[in-house]
């Protein structure tokens, strides 16, 4: 192979590596981006809000929080009853003692052993009428719990999918950068055999070959530590979507580079309204104070109502009986339990409070790292291309010189290593970007739009 055509070919192929004219190079593109059923991004997200076992975690927890809710508003209904009983028994009577002074002697009937039937039925209700707020109350602080929980429900959503966003895009930066290996890896091979041609006729020294030995073995170190890279960020990705069944996946790559400049502007204003940790926190101090309220009602007096109707007898048809009434319950002095409830109740709400004020403080951080991090990456694509350009030509120069005896085995060298050093810095910097992107709209509350 003459210089020029492989030269040519060293370029389009590490071209390639770096994803630029993606639709270009099909037909030499790696194959796990061209393979039937690669996965796209909101695949991957929607796979995972299907299988990702916190999901379903949380949702049960906001089935709990329903459910107490459920029992909470059983105070609003009457408890209903039913009973009813069969007994065999004697029917022998013992007179009081204040009686047997004005019995005759020996007039007090003989016992027996003979049994009767006796049969009772009734039916009766206890309703509560009212307890002055302090059912109301502890209705609205179960409500606010719910509320609570489903917000926590969508900030698990937005962490998962942050995590698989983060996770899938750099599953591609680490395939990336194994193709970057495996080509570094190719013309390390090729320059050990240039240099054994060049020794053979006299060229060069022999450190020209144990030069070339030892870079196309730091490349076969790099390509193995990239292989295995891929390994674990493609574990990292099964895990971040919940999938348990399989260890392999394809993905569709996505390594255009942005050219749109990044918009901050009322991030954090965003952020404060749509942050769901935000909301959650605040259903909480809510019904907090809700349950403060129920708890000061229970200093005052509850109102129940009682009715119910009974049927006994030894025999059929049982007499009848019925009941209607009003009770009323007055708490004068629980042990100052009240109390204690009333200000640990209080003091949580305060602890709650202090929370929100430091879930603010970290989200405005949040925000203004993430923005910061999102211009640099901008910056760096422009960069880091520019570095790569420069550092492809240092390349060429270098092969150049050497082939033709003006150049050194340790220039070109040091040129194969600066060009996959830009190759790398460019991959990173494009995924960076999109990463970059990905916590901005975490930290806003928006990443979970559209799902």
């Amino acid at each position: 192979m003459n210089t020029c055509c492989r030269k040519s070919t060293v370029f389009a192929m590490l071209r390639i590596a770096l994803g630029a004219a993606v639709l270009a190079a099909t037909l030499m593109f790696p194959a796990y981006a061209q393979a039937d059923g690669a996965l796209s991004l909101k695949q991957c997200i929607d796979i995972a809000l299907r299988q990702q076992p916190q999901l379903r975690a949380s949702a049960s927890l906001t089935q709990v929080n329903s459910a107490v809710l459920t029992q909470a508003r059983s105070a609003w209904y009457p408890w209903i009853s039913a009973q009813g009983g069969y007994t065999r028994e004697t029917n022998n009577y013992v007179f009081p003692p204040a009686f047997s002074h004005f019995l005759p002697s020996g007039s007090m009937p003989a016992e027996s052993n003979t049994s009767y039937d006796y049969y009772t039925a009734s039916v009766g209700f206890n309703w509560l009428l009212t307890n002055f707020g302090q059912r109301l109350f502890a209705i609205r602080a179960q409500q606010q719990a719910v509320k609570a929980s489903r917000y926590d429900e969508q900030t698990t959503k937005a962490d998962v999918i942050f995590n698989v966003t983060q996770s899938y895009y750099g599953l591609l930066a680490a395939l990336h950068y194994s193709d970057v290996a495996a080509q570094v890896m190719t013309e390390s091979s090729k320059q050990l055999e240039q240099a054994q041609g060049f020794f053979s006729v006299g060229r060069v020294s022999r450190i020209d070959v144990a030069t070339a030995e030892t870079n196309a073995a730091n490349a076969q170190v790099a390509l193995i530590t990239a292989k295995n890279n891929v390994d674990l960020a493609t574990v990292n990705l099964l895990n971040a979507m919940g999938v348990q069944d399989t260890n392999t996946i394809t993905v569709v790559d996505t390594i255009t580079p942005t050219t749109q400049e990044p918009a901050v502007g009322d991030a954090i204003a965003k952020a404060m309204d749509n942050r769901s940790e935000l909301k959650s926190l605040s259903a909480s101090e809510q019904g907090l104070r809700e349950s403060e309220r129920s708890t000061l009602a229970s200093n005052l007096p509850s109102i129940v109502g009682t009715g119910g109707y009974s049927w006994a007898g030894y025999h059929t048809p049982m007499t009848w009986n019925w009941a209607i009434g009003v009770g009323v319950q007055f708490p004068i002095f629980s042990g100052f339990s009240t109390y204690g409830q009333y200000e640990a109740l209080k003091a949580r709400r305060h602890s709650v409070q202090a929370q929100l004020d430091v879930l603010k403080q970290g989200i405005v951080l949040q925000v203004k790292q993430a923005s910061l991090n999102l211009q640099q990456a901008h910056d760096s694509i422009t960069a880091s291309k520019k570095a790569l350009d420069s550092a492809h030509l240092n390349l060429e120069l270098a092969e150049e010189r050497y082939t033709t005896g003006a150049g050194s085995i340790i220039e070109l060298t040091d040129a194969e290593t600066l060009f996959a050093s830009t190759s790398a810095a460019y991959i990173q910097a494009i995924y960076q970007y999109d990463i970059a992107l990905a916590q901005l709209e975490r930290a806003e509350g928006t990443i979970t739009r559209g799902y």
